[in-house]
């Protein structure tokens, strides 16, 4: 056992180091520094190109300049200049108010985007416009689906296979065909996510998937490259993966060849998230790793033991098997909760944004899991020592359930801006109101930084008791009245008992109204309405996750 393992270990060690090594550098998500012309300027003259700067060198989406009535200008073809972005204007741009809506791809491969407003003989500040597109949300379900599924492939593929190699191999003819379908899923996911990705970057319809125009940007991207990575490896893993799992086969260089293979598919994994970005940028990509193969070990093992191992019948092939998943089990747990510290510390960095934030929130359920998963876990190793197969086989089920729970919130964590970046986001101030309801409840909104610029808006609803509820549907638009602006309409995100989310971009400051529209049952509806104070500019953009 210990040969074996020590074999598969050192090479997908080696490989996992190597790949570290040659990554190229990474900043933190892709921020705007500049802009020329500068947020709410007046221009005498038409400017003969925009210019965005940003922290690092990004792939643009699309960049488009907008008049006062929201009409596309006709501009010069977009060009990237190391972290710039220049767009030609015309030498004739009538005078008027002008607004730059941008999305672009930083180096983590999740998009961010933003607007500013610039006037050429007037002041740019009579116009509010709504937040550029956040992308569509049917490809955003379907990318988390994709990661889903991914997760879920990898962890029968390399858990499965060391469960098989390392602590039963008698099961091998028994339980292939579950490590096999873990094999195609895998393989299917990365096709997926380059269809749906192209939508998601441009929000567009999420039939758009099939543009081949789309589909060949897509897959030039940093996103693409990386999935067609996984594709490949993929592909050539089939091989050793099929001698390991062969009956009688001693794996020698298939668990070797398969060990590198897996490396680097856990790569192309670490390469697409938050890990690829920001400061102490190997060392969260060396704890990515080792995070997302020891979750795979865990519960590919955890898999296999559910579907295959504890059916009575196949009792008397177990031998020692479940003695050695326990220990394997013990080590991959505390290579979790060690990286999952370091990832908190890193991606949150303090107790307010674990709790005050969507990303920490939702962290925070994780962790829970976590810590029931942990107690299940000791519940089984003491139903191991005591021969206890029955309670065995009632645990083991349990865990396989939460751990796809636990898989299904890192798919959405990893489209999440890090709590870090949402807290940077709201800073500078927020504003704050509780609106009565009919029925005796509350409707909490709360505006961040409320300031002219890209907003975050957040509604609670209440019962009369004080908790949290959640309403089938709630919409939300607001105005100026002093100005005769608006209303203009805000999209919303459903997040259950949670509340409603969204964005806006208000480009100047004053008291704006805001008028919300629920349904709390089939039969009761009600709109209220507040008026928050919107301050001087601070400037922010949006981020959104793809992985």
């Amino acid at each position: 056992m210990f040969a074996r393992c020590a074999g598969f270990a050192a090479g997908f060690a080696a490989v996992w180091m190597v790949l570290v090594a040659l990554a190229p550098p990474a900043s933190a998500h892709a921020e705007l520094v500049r802009t020329s012309p500068t947020d709410r300027q007046r221009l005498d003259t038409p400017p003969r190109a925009v210019v965005l700067e940003f922290t690092e060198q990004v792939q643009p989406v699309v960049t488009r300049l907008l008049d006062a009535d929201g009409r596309p200008v006709s501009t010069g073809e977009l060009r990237t200049l190391g972290r710039s972005l220049l767009l030609p204007l015309p030498p004739d741009l009538p005078r008027g108010v002008y607004v730059v809506t941008w999305r672009v791809v930083s180096s983590d491969t999740h998009p961010v985007s933003g607007a500013f407003a610039f006037g050429i003989g007037v002041e740019p500040g009579s116009l509010a416009t709504a937040p550029p597109p956040a992308g569509a949300s049917g490809a955003e379900v379907a990318l988390m689906l994709c990661r889903w599924i991914g997760y879920a492939g990898l962890a029968l593929i390399l858990g499965g296979s060391v469960f098989l190699v390392v602590c039963w191999p008698a099961g091998r003819a028994l339980a292939r065909r579950t490590v096999a379908a873990g094999w195609v899923a895998a393989v299917a996911t990365p096709v997926l996510a380059l269809l749906v990705h192209g939508p998601y970057l441009t929000g567009r319809p999420l039939v758009s998937a099939l543009d081949p125009r789309l589909l060949a940007d897509t897959a030039g991207t940093r996103f693409g490259l990386l999935h067609l990575a996984r594709l490949c490896l993929l592909l050539a893993l089939a091989r050793p993966l099929r001698a390991i799992l062969t009956p009688g086969h001693r794996p020698g260089r298939a668990a070797l060849g398969a060990a590198v293979l897996l490396a680097g598919v856990v790569a192309t994994y670490v390469g697409a998230g938050h890990a690829a970005a920001g400061e102490r940028r190997a060392l969260a990509m060396v704890s990515d790793g080792l995070h997302l193969a020891a979750m795979s070990l865990w519960a590919g093992g955890l898999v296999l033991l559910a579907a295959c191992a504890l059916r009575p019948r196949h009792r008397p092939t177990l031998g020692d098997a479940l003695t050695r998943f326990s220990r394997l089990a013990l080590g991959s747990v505390g290579v979790l909760a060690a990286t999952g510290l370091f990832q908190t510390w890193r991606q949150v960095g303090s107790f307010a944004g674990l709790t005050g934030t969507p990303y920490g929130r939702l962290l925070l359920v994780k962790i829970a899991l976590f810590t029931v998963l942990l107690v299940l876990g000791a519940l089984a190793m003491r139903a191991v020592r005591g021969d206890a197969a029955g309670r065995l086989r009632r645990i083991v089920p349990i865990e396989v359930a939460c751990l796809a729970v636990v898989l299904g919130l890192t798919a959405v964590l990893v489209t999440m801006p890090p709590a870090r970046h949402a807290e940077a986001t709201a800073a500078g101030g927020s504003a704050h109101a509780v609106l009565s309801l009919p029925d005796g409840g509350t409707a909490e909104v709360h505006v961040a930084p409320a300031a002219v610029g890209p907003n975050q808006v957040r509604i609670v609803v209440r019962d009369q008791a004080g908790r949290a509820r959640a309403v089938p549907e709630m919409t939300m638009r607001v105005s100026l009245p002093g100005r005769g602006l608006g209303p203009f309409e805000v999209p919303l995100r459903s997040h259950g008992s949670a509340g409603y989310g969204g964005e806006m971009t208000l480009f100047f400051a004053g008291a704006w109204r805001l008028d919300l529209a629920l349904r709390t049952s089939d039969i009761d509806a009600y709109v209220v309405t507040t008026t928050i104070r919107v301050g001087a500019a601070k400037p922010v953009t949006h981020h959104h996750g793809g992985r």
